[in-house]
């Protein structure tokens, strides 16, 4: 014996209930998922919190090192002279400095 076959068909209106509910959980699942704090959303929000991490820690990095040069540049004077040497292209007396064709200036 079937269990189906010895309940009766339920009502027309609790069709449409659970139709109506069907659909509703339906579209709260696409909205869960394609809405604007969906789970695509979610997942494109954490690649750019990594994005701007990354380029936080890379400007960090960069911080670091020019607070290093800038300290070595106020309190180490053979350094001083170095840099400004190379970027002034200053020369001591009785020295040459010669410049090829196509170098560029070192910066550093």
């Amino acid at each position: 014996m079937k269990v189906m076959a010895l309940l009766p068909s339920p009502p027309r209106k609790y069709k449409a209930v659970l139709l109506g509910g069907l659909v509703l959980v339906m579209l709260l699942v696409l909205g869960a998922i394609f809405g604007d704090r969906g789970l695509i959303d979610l997942q494109r929000l954490r690649a750019e919190e990594r994005r701007i991490e990354e380029l936080a820690f890379q400007q960090q990095q960069a911080n670091a090192a020019l607070r290093e040069h800038l300290d070595r540049l106020r309190s180490d004077d053979r350094y001083l002279e170095r840099v400004a040497r190379r970027r002034l292209r200053w020369a001591k007396p009785d020295e040459v400095i010669y410049s090829f064709a196509g170098q560029t200036a070192l910066t550093r």
